[in-house]
C-alpha cells in the first residue's frame, strides 16, 4: 500500500491545481470545524455524515448506481439527524473499525505492491487536464480499495474478533454516553480530515509526505491521538458550559410566573 501511494504522489504532481488543492483546503477548513466545535452543530453533521455514509455505502454495494446512492444518502441523512443517539454510536463503532483494521492490517498493507506504475498510461504532457486528473486519481482509489480487501481476507479469526470487540465497545459507549461519545466520534473524524486534508495539499506542493509517516508511525499516531484528546475535552467543556446556561434561561422564565400567581391569590 505504501508503494501505491508513493506512486500516486509521484503522479500527482502533474494532477490539475484544482484536483488537489481545492479539495485540500475545503477538507482541512471543514475539519477544523468539526475538531473544536462539530458537537455543538451535531444535528446538521450528523445529517451530512449520514448522507455522505449512506450515499458511499450504497455506491459500493450496487456498482456505482447513482439513483440508488441518492436515495440511499437522503434517507441515511435523515434517520442520522433524527436519531442523534444511535447516529453517534454507529459513528463511534465506525471509526473504531477503521482504527483497529488499520492497526491490526498494517503489515498486510503494506506487503500490497498494487498494479499501478507512476507514469504509466498517462499522457506526455506536463500538465493533466481535470478530467485526465480524476480518472487517475479514481484508479488508485480502486488500487486501495483491492488492497484494503486483500488485507481484510489475511486477518486471522483473532484480529477479527478484536476488531468487533473493539467496535462493539465504541459502540456501547456512544448510546451509554451521548455527550462523551459525539465528542469523542466529532474530534477523531475532524483530525482525520485535517490530516486527510493537509496531505493532499503537501502532496501537491511535491514534498513526498507518505515517506515520512511510514517511516514514523508512532510519532504521527501520538500527534493524531493528542489532537483527537484535546478536541474531545474541548467539545466537552463547551458542551457542558452551553447546558448549564439553559437551565438557568428557564428557571428565569418560571420565577416571575410563580410571584404572579402567589400575588393573584393574596389578592382574592
Amino acid at each position: 500500500m505504501v508503494e501505491v501511494l508513493k506512486s500516486f504522489e509521484q503522479v500527482a504532481g502533474r494532477f490539475n491545481p484544482l484536483v488537489l488543492i481545492v479539495p485540500g483546503l475545503v477538507i482541512v477548513v471543514l475539519g477544523l470545524f468539526v475538531w473544536l466545535g462539530g458537537l455543538g452543530f451535531r444535528r446538521v453533521l450528523f445529517a451530512l455524515l449520514g448522507a455522505a455514509t449512506g450515499g458511499t455505502t450504497a455506491l459500493l454495494a450496487v456498482n456505482e448506481n447513482g439513483m440508488i446512492a441518492g436515495i440511499s444518502a437522503l434517507a441515511a441523512a435523515l434517520l442520522a439527524a433524527v436519531f442523534q443517539r444511535a447516529f453517534t454510536a454507529l459513528l463511534l463503532g465506525l471509526l473504531s473499525l477503521v482504527t483497529s483494521f488499520v492497526i491490526l492490517a498494517h503489515p498486510y498493507l503494506d506487503e500490497y505492491r498494487g498494479t499501478l506504475i507512476a507514469g504509466q498510461n498517462l499522457s506526455r504532457s506536463p500538465k493533466l487536464t481535470v478530467r485526465d486528473s480524476l480518472s487517475v486519481a479514481h484508479a488508485y482509489g480502486l488500487d486501495v480499495k483491492d488492497g484494503v480487501r486483500q488485507a481484510a481476507g489475511r486477518l486471522t479469526p483473532v484480529q477479527w474478533a478484536i476488531i468487533a470487540a473493539a467496535t462493539a465497545g465504541m459502540l456501547t459507549l456512544g448510546a451509554l454516553f451521548q455527550s462523551l461519545g459525539g465528542a469523542l466520534s466529532c474530534a477523531t473524524l475532524g483530525t482525520t480530515m485535517v490530516f486527510a486534508g493537509l496531505l493532499l495539499l503537501v502532496v501537491f506542493k511535491g514534498s513526498a509526505p507518505v515517506g515520512r509517516l511510514a517511516d514514523r508511525p508512532a510519532f504521527y499516531g501520538l500527534v493524531f491521538a493528542g489532537m483527537a484528546a484535546f478536541g474531545t475535552l474541548e467539545q466537552l467543556t463547551l458542551c457542558r458550559r452551553a447546558e448549564q446556561h439553559k437551565p438557568k434561561a428557564k428557571s428565569g422564565k418560571s420565577k416571575p410566573g410563580k410571584e404572579e400567581s402567589k400575588r393573584s391569590w393574596r389578592n382574592r
